[in-house]
């Protein structure tokens, strides 16, 4: 029995994603997925975005208070110190510890992050060297025409309540007159910020009392994967229900190499462009080019 048919049968993950698998567009010996797309043609579209040159975060501050943070596993450390040198100069010394993955910190999700049967993306083993790590990813950094997809406004809502579909995305965009070009990133603001300023607490996991109750349904996932994105940041991740039927957008990063920027602060960019759907500009990636790693935190930046 092969690797392939090994996975098929144990049924870990819904047979869409198997097929979406098995038919990834760049060939089992490439570790960058949908960063292929990012061609000459996607460059300019997202050149052709920048105006003003004004540019946006969407980070969030770094917290040392992720559920997962452990006393010997922080996801935040930082200590500084002054030393002074006996010619009289003085130095400011900073140590940092990060780690990247979680619900609060805004990190990039690379492609050997999420495994199934024991592989990552195109079927490198978790133990082999080449796996599509952060330096794989990013080492010459990363541009994308961005897609802001306002769910909130689309429902008239301040924040996605319920589990985001697939049919929403492309609502959203239909109405805005935007269509998907191959390369583009998509930009899913599901309105997290003014979820946590209205309960006056942090985002929680799926199906915590600290759950907004929103997040990327499974179609949602399914419709990512249908559509040539290159990248996808979002602020409220998978909802439950799909994370519970292993059909989330994480399991995209397995099945056909899609990056994810999880935990994005749409609330700046939504202050200088306006509520609705739209093409937002470029969005900007320059992630720390460490070997191997399966994540990093980062702030993204939409150029405009």
């Amino acid at each position: 029995m092969d690797h392939d048919e090994e996975i098929s049968r144990s049924a870990i993950v819904p047979d869409w994603v198997l097929e979406a698998s098995r038919n990834r567009r760049y060939g089992a010996a490439n570790a960058r997925g949908t960063l292929n797309l990012l061609d000459d043609a996607a460059a300019a579209r997202a050149a052709a975005c920048i105006v003003s040159g004004r540019t946006i975060s969407l980070a969030r501050p770094v917290r040392a208070d992720d559920f997962n943070t452990t006393p010997e596993n922080p996801t935040f450390d930082h200590r500084s110190e002054y030393v002074e040198s006996p010619d009289g100069l003085g130095w400011g010394l900073s140590h940092l510890r990060l780690d990247p993955h979680g619900l609060q910190n805004t990190h990039l999700d690379a492609l050997n992050h999420v495994a199934v049967g024991g592989t990552f993306y195109g079927g490198r083993y978790v133990n082999s060297r080449d796996q599509g790590g952060v330096d794989t990813l990013g080492d010459s950094g990363i541009l994308a025409r961005a897609l802001y997809v306002d769910i909130p406004t689309l429902r008239g809502t301040a924040w996605a309540d319920r589990p985001v579909t697939g049919s929403d995305i492309e609502e959203a965009l239909e109405g805005a007159g935007v269509r998907v070009e191959p390369g583009d990133a998509l930009c899913v603001d599901m309105g997290r910020d003014r979820f946590e300023a209205h309960v006056g607490h942090l985002l929680g996991g799926p199906g915590t009392d600290e759950d907004a109750g929103g997040g990327l349904a499974e179609s949602a996932a399914r419709w990512i994967a249908d559509h040539p994105v290159s990248i996808l940041a979002w602020d409220m991740l998978d909802s439950r229900d799909a994370k519970e039927a292993h059909a989330s957008a994480h399991i995209l990063g397995w099945a056909i190499g899609l990056p994810l920027v999880d935990n994005c602060d749409f609330a700046r960019l939504r202050s200088e462009i306006g509520p609705g759907t739209r093409v937002a500009g470029a969005l900007v990636l320059a992630p720390l080019a460490v070997p191997g790693a399966n994540g990093v935190n980062l702030n993204p930046l939409i150029l405009r």
